[in-house]
């Protein structure tokens, strides 16, 4: 089939001056790479989408900003300086941050939160550090 079909183009062609000929093959060899990438990339497209959902590695256990979290100190927070929190409050793995007092009151008063102290994460800053208070209901 494809052989008395390409024998009929052919002759065909033989007919035409050489510029149509020309053209008329280049077109017909640019369908020919078209069609098989469309049928490769058809063919192809489930088996890859599932691959790449399967093997994703760009998922984070990160938490997000919004969330209201809860914490544990890992390094005690003394005033001003930074100190570490391991979030404690969702189902996700635990991950730590850097620390420092949410309230200027507390860094000014140089208030002493101990490792292990529960504490509730307020907000996150550019640089990632979590902003903490004491949480006083634990």
């Amino acid at each position: 089939m494809f052989r008395e079909v390409l024998h009929e183009v052919t002759n065909y062609l033989a007919t035409q001056s050489l510029l149509v000929q020309t053209i008329s093959w280049l077109v017909i060899i640019l369908l020919l790479i078209i069609g098989f990438y469309l049928l490769v990339s058809l063919l192809f497209f489930p088996g890859m989408y599932l691959f790449n959902r399967l093997t994703d590695k760009n998922k984070s256990n990160a938490l997000s900003r919004e969330e209201l979290l809860l914490g544990q100190l890992t390094l005690k927070i003394h005033g001003d300086s930074i100190g570490e929190v391991m979030e404690i409050g969702s189902q996700t793995a635990r991950s730590t941050y850097p620390a420092r007092l949410y309230r200027e009151k507390d860094r000014k008063e140089n208030i002493v939160l101990e490792k292990g102290t529960k504490v509730i994460i307020i907000e996150f800053d550019d640089q990632g550090v979590a902003w903490v208070i004491e949480n006083k209901n634990a």
